[in-house]
């Protein structure tokens, strides 16, 4: 089932346009990384999907169009959490159910899910950086919504914070909820989401699953000095190789994170072809989101 489709969403600030004819699509069950530099329009269409800013053109909807009220079935995390700090998680998350309108006054399960059910009764202003966002995720899953939204969820935590909000943020997803995370984080994106759309500029740049736009994949380096035709022959004419790329000196290449260097090896040597120089890496993300952000 669609959750939320986007369709030609702009905004502009002046001259600058923030987002520029985006369309994405989000199904249940997903947990959708927007990942883009700072300052690529992820904000800003956080901003309009959740009716904070109203878009120059285009549209989107939510839950295919079958909710009266959407926003009732969404919980959100747009800008920095603030809670009353004199009050301890109970109170405040009270605070937050009055507010929403549910009659679920057991806390029990949403502070056990964020880690924070033995603190539960300390103020929030003895809280760390991470335990506050976590006590925010928490508030977004009062009254069972369907979607969360996260904008920057670990900025300006230390390793620890961003380590615990990042299980945190794993719990809820696995607890069936749709997720769907901005982030200018490729580490962030890759241990949490399944699907992502990369936007630089307000402009969409590639969107699927995790797996196929941020891949596993390695990079090898080979030569054979005495049959390096050879060799840039077998390399091309393998479906399992790609991107193969000579620089004068050895071929460079990209595989599957499963490729076996030793078949690799056993079979040329069938070939007569014997490699004087093989080293494998894997493939960096940031090199291939550096590659796709290039292009815009």
């Amino acid at each position: 089932m669609s959750v939320l489709k986007i369709s030609n969403l702009s905004k502009s600030y002046g001259m600058i346009k923030a987002v520029d004819n985006l369309n994405l699509s989000i199904e249940a069950g997903q947990i959708y990384g927007i990942l883009g530099p700072n300052g690529s329009g992820k904000t800003t269409t956080l901003g309009m999907i959740t009716g904070v800013l109203k878009p120059d053109s285009g549209s989107y909807e939510w839950f295919g169009g079958q909710e009266e009220n959407p926003l009732k079935k969404i919980g959100t995390i747009l800008e920095t959490p603030n809670f009353f700090p004199y009050l301890n998680a109970d109170e405040n998350l009270e605070i937050v159910r009055h507010i929403k309108g549910s009659e679920d006054k057991n806390f029990d399960s949403i502070l056990e899910l964020v880690a924070l059910k033995e603190r539960r009764k300390s103020k929030f202003a003895s809280y760390s950086l991470g335990m506050k966002q976590r006590l925010a995720i928490a508030a977004t899953l009062i009254g069972d919504p369907q979607a969360l939204i996260y904008d920057e969820p670990t900025n300006g935590l230390d390793p620890q914070g961003i380590a615990d909000v990042r299980a945190t943020l794993t719990s809820v997803a696995e607890s069936g909820k749709t997720v769907i995370l901005a982030s200018h984080m490729l580490d962030e994106v890759e241990k949490i989401c399944t699907h992502v759309a990369i936007i630089k500029n307000g402009v969409l740049l590639a969107t699927g699953p995790v797996g196929s736009i941020l891949s596993a994949d390695k990079s090898i380096e080979v030569a054979a000095a005495e049959n390096e035709a050879a060799l840039g022959n077998w390399l091309r004419s393998n479906a399992a190789i790609k991107n193969v790329k000579h620089d004068g000196f050895f071929f460079e290449c990209v595989v599957d994170e499963d490729f076996d260097i030793a078949q690799m090896s056993k079979a040329l040597s069938q070939l007569n072809i014997y490699p004087t120089h093989i080293v494998e890496r894997k493939q960096k993300l940031e090199e291939e989101f550096l590659q796709i952000t290039s292009k815009a």
